[in-house]
């Protein structure tokens, strides 16, 4: 095996198969690749997290082994901020990554005890990236997405109130406005939520609202696990697909579309309400006149943008126009 590989090789690697009631553990060797010791169920409450501190101390996992669970939205959080607190190097992995362990195993067997097998493989191989999201982030992270879903439910009740008024004479029954009092009073709230300045930052790019803003910035705390701009257009899916065999030149393809849909459509809102006008409409225009389709031409702002806000939570500095007047690398 290469060098390089190996170094970056744990000791030993830990997976935990998180679901609604129950975690699959399995701890495995780097070295022999066999499983270290008996892969255990325990339930997925405070109390068997807690069991589950236990048996890693009585097993010696030492706090540099990584113990890796599957980013599985609500069922994860407790396990991974336990772990973290208890002084663990607990990692989040994408669940792309587990079903392409899979699909290359020989034999095609899914079970809770076979997906903690790789995620413990997985483990020791370096993969996923450290937990490092606080209470107060998941918080704000869940009231940001449940204010979108509420729009979003707040449209579609419009449009089949307005069905019933034009086309039945139905004109009772509705329950648009109570959900619109509801987004109302959430957006105050969430804005609240912030401190410091950062919402300042993006705020002070034309057509980036308050609340386009914060929802930026809920998607991508903590700002702290990204090291440079690739990885946040990574999580964004606005980084395009790659197809390259054989020694042939690559080929570029779609968008991803492999992370976070609520940041793309943060990102496409602020450039749909800032292409109209300046500085944001020059650009715009001169990618027109290359040809380029009007969403191709949004994707590419979309990515400028991103880089911008980046660049401005790097620099504490609020945005000026002199930063879009030449067009670089988009």
């Amino acid at each position: 095996m290469d060098s390089t590989i190996l170094s970056s090789l744990h000791s030993f690697g830990v997976g935990i198969d998180v679901g609604k009631n129950e975690m699959v553990v399995c701890r495995r060797s780097s070295q022999s690749g066999l499983v270290a010791a008996p892969t255990i169920s325990i339930p997925n409450t405070t109390t068997g997290i807690k069991k589950l501190v236990r048996e890693f101390r009585k097993q010696s996992v030492s706090s540099d082994t990584p113990i890796v669970l599957e980013s599985t939205g609500p069922y994860h959080w407790q396990a991974a901020h336990d772990l973290t607190e208890a002084g663990f190097l607990a990692k989040v992995i994408n669940p792309l990554h587990t079903r392409h362990a899979i699909r290359n195993s020989i034999r095609k067997r899914k079970t809770d005890k076979i997906d903690a097998e790789h995620l413990a493989m997985l483990a020791y191989q370096n993969y996923g990236y450290p937990f490092q999201e606080t209470r107060e982030i998941a918080e704000l992270k869940a009231l940001v997405r449940h204010f979108w879903y509420l729009k979003h439910q707040h449209t579609g009740q419009m449009q089949h109130e307005n069905y019933l008024r034009n086309y039945r004479g139905i004109k009772k029954f509705s329950t648009s406005e109570y959900v619109a009092k509801q987004i109302e009073a959430l957006e105050p709230e969430i804005l609240s939520r912030f401190k410091g300045n950062d919402l300042r930052y993006l705020d002070s790019i034309p057509g980036v609202t308050p609340i386009l803003a914060a929802t930026v910035l809920a998607e991508l705390y903590p700002l702290n696990r990204f090291s440079k701009i690739e990885q946040i257009i990574a999580v964004s899916g606005l980084d395009p697909s790659v197809k390259q065999s054989g020694g042939k030149t690559a080929h570029f393809g779609k968008l991803s579309k492999r992370g976070s849909p609520l940041l793309r459509h943060a990102l496409f809102c602020s450039i749909f309400g800032a292409f109209i006008r300046e500085p944001w409409r020059t650009l715009y225009l001169n990618h027109k006149e290359r040809g380029l389709h009007h969403i191709e031409v949004f994707c590419i702002l979309s990515r400028k943008l991103l880089r911008i806000m980046w660049a401005l939570l790097k620099k504490r500095r609020e945005f000026d126009a002199k930063y879009l007047t030449v067009d670089k690398s988009v």
